[in-house]
């Protein structure tokens, strides 16, 4: 589920409510709804392949610490030197970067029909964002790169590039790492009965990935700073 060339999809079956869904592995320039250009955001990084075989592909990284960074793992395929480790069931890696001089984010929760923010890069550098409502979980069945991760649904609208960047709640901490995104078109629940969303962007829950990441940090400095929020032993809801 890639937001970086080439152009592929895959058919997959859902449960904890779905039956089927397309999921566009997408191009470059594929995507699900309209974006802003914007000089006001956190920061990120723009990923490029370390290999000429790859040139063309290219995703985000959001800085998480002084030495570390979050993206999606099919980022990391391209960017191998950078990755420290990948999350054994969701598309997410953890990368070595130098975030000595940015800003680091909060890591926070989002709960069903709050505001999300999405942000990721352009090719040429630019940082794109665009605003949605988070709805529900999914567990994808059939497509090895999310089948036993829940898969975090907004219809804030993505693009080529913007794999691996940031979801973000009203509070600007970090909730999820964009990943993906469906067609809601063709989407049904088990009872046949549609989504009603205008589309589905798929992220992975910074919740769900704190075990995995505070063990994985811990090797580099931990999470010290930032620190999780104040509501951070929460939990996610909205599974339908």
């Amino acid at each position: 589920m890639t937001l970086c060339c080439p152009v592929l999809f895959k058919r997959l079956s859902i449960v904890f409510g779905i039956a089927s869904l397309l999921v566009a592995l997408s191009g470059c320039t594929t995507a699900n709804g309209t974006h802003q250009i914007t000089d006001s955001h956190p920061a990120l990084a723009l990923e490029k392949p370390q290999s000429f075989a790859q040139k063309g592909k290219f995703g985000t990284s959001v800085p998480i610490t002084p030495t570390l960074s979050l993206t999606a793992a099919h980022v990391g395929e391209f960017i191998e030197s950078k990755v420290i480790a990948r999350h054994p069931v969701c598309d997410v890696a953890l990368i070595a970067a130098d975030n000595r001089r940015h800003p680091l984010p909060d890591l926070g929760l989002v709960y069903q029909g709050d505001p999300v923010q999405v942000f990721g890069h352009a090719s040429n550098g630019d940082v794109l964002t665009a605003e949605g409502l988070y709805y529900m979980d999914l567990m994808i069945r059939g497509f090895p790169e999310v089948e036993d991760c829940p898969s975090s649904i907004t219809d804030a609208p993505v693009r080529g590039g913007m794999s691996g960047g940031g979801a973000f709640n009203a509070e600007q901490e970090l909730v999820g790492i964009l990943v993906g995104y469906a067609y809601p078109e063709r989407t049904r629940l088990d009872s046949g009965q549609t989504l009603n969303l205008d589309r589905m962007t798929i992220f992975v829950a910074i919740n769900y990935l704190r075990p995995w990441l505070e063990v994985n940090a811990a090797r580099y400095g931990g999470l010290e700073s930032p620190q999780w929020s104040a509501q951070g032993e929460g939990v996610l809801t909205g599974h339908p």
